[in-house]
């Protein structure tokens, strides 16, 4: 009788040929072995599959469809499919630490009440050289109840990231197709329900390039989270208080990516939006002064 895998990676893909032989590498690399990966590929037509062929490696399931455009919906699909206990998501561009899965299960055999696991990272260009890390902290954990710190900004809102329970998408549901960026509002609802964990030493790195989606659609990215901030808001799920602390947050970095942009109207204009949410706050006013000067040079 076959062994079913303890966990399912789940890697969603189009038009990543020249990429994705390397992101198969780190999860073949992994020091916990007992994965299965479900590839779920979007219409490629460049050499993808034939790259997937050459590894001949059973626990390495490629899924080939039409495209859709719709990672969501690819997510739901190959969770649908997935034989782990435990669930894992991974881009055909990023990749992972040997021990990411590793050391994530051991953190939730710890902690058994954990519905979910999530871990620091990095974004880089070239291989093994930082550009930025997604939290200061690089080391340690912390367990407990995480809702309010992922509305304050305070955790990562990356899937690769993440490791979770099957068995919680009972209560916290699935993603939602209906968003362009659903990855944050599926670990807010898992963290609604269930406390977590946070390894911070950073076992995920993020590649950046051009064709990164999340880089294009970046002001999609964020009139989503406004929405998901307002719609806890509505159904009284967090205080006033933190949704004014969160709109104040998520404005002031908004503004600042247009601003990097050269867009000063919309930064001057979330500037604003965030003075409103805070008014008693001077960052807004020193963050407007500067983008009002930027227009007099």
């Amino acid at each position: 009788m076959e062994t079913a895998p303890k966990i399912s990676i789940i890697m969603p893909t189009y038009n990543r040929a020249h990429l994705i032989g390397e992101t198969v590498d780190s999860i073949r690399n992994q020091t916990f072995t007992n994965w299965e990966l479900l590839i779920m590929d979007d219409g490629s037509d460049d050499n993808t599959e034939k790259i997937i062929e050459q590894y001949n490696d059973d626990r390495i399931q490629f899924y080939k469809g039409g495209r859709t455009g719709a990672v969501s919906k690819l997510k739901n699909t190959a969770i649908k499919i997935a034989r782990g206990e435990l669930i894992a998501f991974i881009d055909s561009d990023d990749l992972w630490h040997s021990t990411k899965l590793e050391k994530q299960l051991a953190a939730m055999e710890q902690y058994p009440e954990a519905g979910f696991c999530l871990t620091g990272g990095y974004t880089f260009i070239n291989k093994n050289e930082p550009v930025g890390y997604l939290y200061k902290q690089r080391d340690g954990l912390r367990y407990g109840n995480f809702m309010l710190a992922m509305f304050r900004s305070e955790l990562s809102g990356y899937t690769q990231a993440l490791l979770f329970r099957k068995d919680c998408l009972h209560v916290s549901g699935y993603f939602d197709e209906t968003k362009l960026f659903s990855d944050p509002d599926f670990i807010l609802s898992l963290t609604c329900h269930f406390k977590g964990i946070v390894l911070y030493e950073p076992l995920f790195f993020r590649r950046l390039h051009e064709l990164s989606d999340s880089d294009e659609n970046w002001e999609e990215r964020y009139g989503e989270w406004v929405d998901v901030i307002q719609s806890y808001h509505a159904r009284k799920l967090i205080p006033a208080l933190e949704v004014r602390e969160s709109l104040f947050k998520l404005y002031i970095n908004y503004g600042e990516k247009c601003l990097r942009i050269n867009q000063r109207g919309k930064a001057i204009k979330n500037f604003v939006r965030a003075w409103t949410n805070k008014p008693f706050s001077i960052i807004p006013v020193r963050k407007t002064a500067k983008a009002v000067l930027s227009f007099l040079k």
